[in-house]
């Protein structure tokens, strides 16, 4: 877009720089699997090649080519997100531009496609005159922020295309890493400290410590993520590969008598330890399927092209494991959801949270296009597993609340350019997340939504601290029957309940026979909560039902 022109803007088409990102994306996992693939042969060598010294030197130089590999990875992504995100922002600006006509025209000015403009001499009067500056100052700004959008990508083209000695590297040591916890503004700090070859080895060398900071830029922590997440993909596939490999080996020593051999220096029947082994590597297989069950989708919906492009904010399979995706960059966007799920949310299940974050953010695109907004899924905390027995302690919710507020501070760090409407939305048990994090600290957002809520923790919207009152949303579906299992006195009174002082909006009033699918159901197509929702996010409040 060098030399960009206002009649540019309202033809351009994005579609070429999103399928640039795509095929950028395909060669990051196509240097990815190719590492994959000389690391399984590396250990394969010394199986034909013991020892010696070109023994020695083949597994060195396979290490070479590997971290070389490694290392063109980063930069691979950061040209992908660059590219994706320079579409992203083109659809946007073009989207302006051509309203900018449509205002033009509604003022009795006509804009030209080459962007000069000229009034009606019949409707020449002091009103016209004021709206013929503001369009040219509107205009104006169109081409400054389609020229700063064009030296960013091409910068960050620049600084990240690899030079006939390679791309450039420097070494971050893992102890200047910030400790996971650290303050996002201090973690913004040393990020910007760095030199851009720096942040590309701390990404590649310490993903895990990188990948979990709050305060790193999206673009770097995606990479980061990626990476863990390919390892625990690789590393859960091949174990399993392994336990299956035993336990094939283990039932043809049973059917042959030969228990014994497999454990010749135990002296112990060895049919029962081979059962006992079996026992073992069926739940340790469990696990790895548990595991593989959330890492998988995540790997899926990361790669798919024919959405829009997903970024990997956090991961771990600690416990029922964490993951943070978001539907588009929160640190370009104009609008930035978080929407933090309830009772048995974890990483197993990870695919349905991601879907609903793809639709409410195709919702608010529907609803005000002239805008990006990101939709994030923040699997951030441990959410109780049961809703009878674990989801009536607050725990879970203070601890989350901890975790949530350190994320959203986070946001507000990393993000560029002009402050991004910050919405927060719980449903289940993650509006009490939400209402602890509110009730403490505070929770630096510019709304928040409960969703299906059994109670916030606070009693009044006013005590949600850091959010406008408002700003302050709720919703129940009629045949929402959460109130069942958790009444007033448990977390606090219903939120939708006129004393609580909120803003109740809308939604459709599900199944009568079945409240747990109602409970669900505020995501399903055609649900006016989905609609509504919409409209908060992008701040068009006048229209929520």
């Amino acid at each position: 877009m060098a030399g960009v022109s206002f009649e540019l803007l309202l033809r351009v088409d994005p579609e070429p720089w999103h399928r640039a990102a795509a095929d950028w994306d395909r060669l990051g996992r196509s240097v990815d699997e190719r590492a994959d693939a000389l690391v399984r042969s590396k250990r394969r060598l010394p199986g034909v090649w013991e020892s010696g010294p070109a023994s020695a030197a083949a597994g060195a130089h396979c290490d070479g080519l590997c971290g070389e590999l490694d290392a063109a990875f980063p930069p691979v992504l950061l040209i992908a997100q660059a590219l994706a995100q320079h579409g992203n922002t083109v659809a946007e600006l073009r989207g302006r531009a051509r309203q900018l006509v449509e205002q033009g025209r509604a003022a009795q000015v006509t804009v030209h496609p080459d962007g000069s403009m000229t009034v009606d001499p019949a409707h020449a009067t002091e009103a016209t005159a004021r709206a013929l500056s503001a369009l040219v100052s509107a205009r104006d700004a169109l081409l400054r922020e389609a020229a700063e959008l064009d030296a960013r990508t091409a910068r960050v083209i620049a600084e990240n295309t690899a030079t006939t000695s390679g791309t450039p590297a420097a070494r971050v040591d893992g102890s200047s890493v910030p400790a996971r916890g650290t303050p996002p503004a201090e973690v913004k700090r040393w990020w910007d400290s760095l030199t851009p070859a720096q942040r590309r080895y701390a990404v590649s060398e310490h993903p895990q410590l990188v990948g979990a900071l709050d305060g790193v830029p999206v673009a770097s922590r995606d990479i980061a993520n990626r990476i863990v997440l390919d390892r625990e993909i690789d590393g859960r596939t091949e174990r399993r590969a392994e336990l299956d490999a035993r336990e094939a080996h283990i039932r043809a020593m049973l059917e042959q008598g030969r228990a014994a051999e497999l454990y010749p220096n135990v002296n112990h029947p060895g049919t029962l330890l081979a059962q006992r082994e079996l026992r073992e590597i069926a739940d340790e297989r469990g696990h790895i399927d548990d595991a593989l069950r959330g890492l998988r989708p995540i790997d899926d919906r990361l790669a798919d092209p024919d959405k829009p492009r997903a970024y990997l904010i956090g991961l771990s399979t600690a416990d029922d494991g964490r993951a943070i995706v978001s539907v588009g960059n929160p640190d370009t966007a104009d609008n930035v959801l978080t929407y933090v799920p309830g009772v048995g949310a974890e990483l197993a299940g990870v695919e349905t949270g991601i879907e609903r974050a793809d639709r409410m953010a195709l919702d608010a695109r529907r609803v005000d296009p002239g805008q990006e907004t990101a939709s994030l899924y923040w699997l951030g905390y441990d959410a109780p597993d049961d809703a009878v027995v674990d989801a009536r302690s607050d725990s879970y919710a203070e601890a989350g609340a901890r975790e949530l507020q350190r994320f959203q501070d986070g946001l507000r760090v990393s993000h560029e350019g002009e402050q991004s409407r910050n919405v927060v939305l719980g449903h289940s048990y993650g509006s009490l997340v939400i209402g602890h994090a509110g009730s403490a600290a505070g929770i630096d957002a510019d709304a928040v939504v409960f969703v299906g809520a059994p109670g916030v923790g606070v009693d009044a919207a006013p005590e949600v601290r850091g959010v406008p009152a408002h700003e302050v949303w709720a919703t129940r579906a009629r045949h929402d029957e959460i109130a069942g299992w958790s009444p007033d006195f448990v977390h606090g009174i219903d939120p939708t309940e006129p004393g609580f002082g909120g803003r109740v909006f809308g939604s459709d009033p599900g199944n009568p026979e079945d409240w747990v699918a109602t409970h669900s159901a505020y995501w399903d197509p055609g649900n006016l909560a989905r609609e509504n929702i919409a409209y908060i996010v992008t701040g068009q409040s006048d229209k929520v039902r």
